[in-house]
């Protein structure tokens, strides 16, 4: 089956224009390219577990009067428990009192303070830790193919899982957290693993047919990457934490956008290095 190499390369690009795009109109807008957790911008996080005296609509009557809050269910196997979280420099005590009077036991309310201050040192490590991410894997993809555009390609690749993932997280209302970010860790790693899987042979694997190659490595991938999609579904199905959840998220949405990037946009991009190679 013969591939037309720049249709594979262009509808990966274009929503990586779209996803920037996206990205910066809300810096324009905000002043942030994306919504942050209240562990990278600081805040109190308050944990109640229900009852079935108790529901989230009775605890969110209780914070009427806080001027910014957010609410969010979380279902385990342990039981239902209540995320609220509050700006710095809230009232909590006077909110831990109201919860009293509603009948939940102190015993039952986990409070947890982040500073601003702390919220920014977790986001300037994790970026470091990003920006390393990427500088190893550069050195080491390049050291591996010791060609330009391959090793390009691979880093692309990677970059683009990245920020088209955090768009979507963005269009769906999920603010990027200690975990999210985590995740971007080990999205990198899938993408770096099946990329680096095509790109060797498709370059180094003996023979001159380019699409049979490429079919041959497709398969391999295309299992490692729907195995790791069903294993991350099923840890978001089980809820049983909203850490472990929100990671599952994150990757999930990260490995459904590196199908695209892997097997079209690096995928087309070998393949017109090859071809160019060849007529050389």
């Amino acid at each position: 089956m013969k591939m037309d190499y720049k249709v594979l390369i262009f509808v990966p690009v274009v929503v990586l224009i779209l996803s920037s795009a996206y990205l910066v109109s809300n810096y324009m807008v905000t002043g942030e390219f994306f919504k942050k957790s209240i562990e990278l911008k600081g805040g109190t996080i308050i944990t109640v577990s229900l009852t079935p005296q108790i529901n989230d609509k009775s605890i969110e009557k209780l914070l009427a009067g806080y001027d910014e809050f957010k609410v969010r269910k979380i279902k385990s196997v342990s039981g239902n428990m209540l995320i609220i979280e509050l700006p710095p420099e809230s009232d909590t005590h006077k909110l831990i009192e109201r919860l009293s009077k509603l009948g939940i036991e102190k015993k039952d309310i986990s409070l947890e303070n982040i500073g601003p201050a702390l919220g920014a040192s977790f986001w300037r490590q994790s970026q470091i830790a990003i920006i390393i991410a990427f500088v190893m894997m550069g050195i080491i993809v390049f050291f591996i193919f010791r060609t330009f555009i391959p090793s390009l390609a691979v880093m692309l690749s990677a970059a683009s899982d990245i920020i088209v993932t955090i768009a979507i997280m963005q269009i769906l209302g999920i603010e990027l957290s200690l975990a999210g970010l985590a995740a971007l860790l080990m999205l990198i790693g899938y993408s770096v693993d099946t990329d680096i899987l095509l790109t060797t042979r498709l370059i180094k694997e003996e023979g001159k047919d380019v699409d049979a190659k490429l079919k041959r490595a497709m398969k391999t991938g295309l299992t490692m990457s729907f195995t790791t999609i069903g294993a991350v579904t099923a840890l978001l199905a089980s809820s049983i934490s909203s850490v472990l959840s929100n990671i599952a998220n994150v990757l999930l949405f990260g490995l459904l956008v590196d199908l695209m990037n892997t097997w079209m946009q690096n995928a087309g991009i070998l393949k017109w290095y090859i071809e160019r190679k060849v007529s050389a």
